[in-house]
């Protein structure tokens, strides 16, 4: 069996949130600690294209037709979209905001 890759795409929103995460983090530790936090994040992110239903369907997504899925890193969750193209990562945040809260949900 043939292992296919997929093109991970950053969405605009989760871009945005990565770049919260590491002000907040750089504010509250330090750069470096901030940067390493945004690199892991962006690291299994882009890892996502290659077993890309290996995590589990985004139970607050449930009633979205799309194929949205998502990834725990630390305290924070990668949200990702699988299509026949691309993986599109949604958004990125902190797990101890309340679901209803995420732009995604609808």
């Amino acid at each position: 069996m043939v292992k296919r890759h997929y093109k991970v795409i950053w969405d605009d929103a989760a871009k945005a949130s990565l770049r919260r995460i590491y002000n907040y983090i750089k504010k509250r530790e330090s750069k470096e600690q901030a940067a390493r936090v945004r690199s892991e994040i962006k690291k299994e992110g882009d890892s996502l294209g290659f077993i890309p239903h290996k995590y589990a369907s985004d139970p607050f997504m449930e009633k979205d037709p799309r194929d949205i899925h998502y990834r725990i890193i630390w305290s924070y969750r990668i949200i990702y979209q699988i299509t026949k193209e691309n993986i599109a990562i949604l958004d990125v945040i902190h797990t101890s905001q309340s679901p209803e809260n995420m732009r995604l949900v609808r």
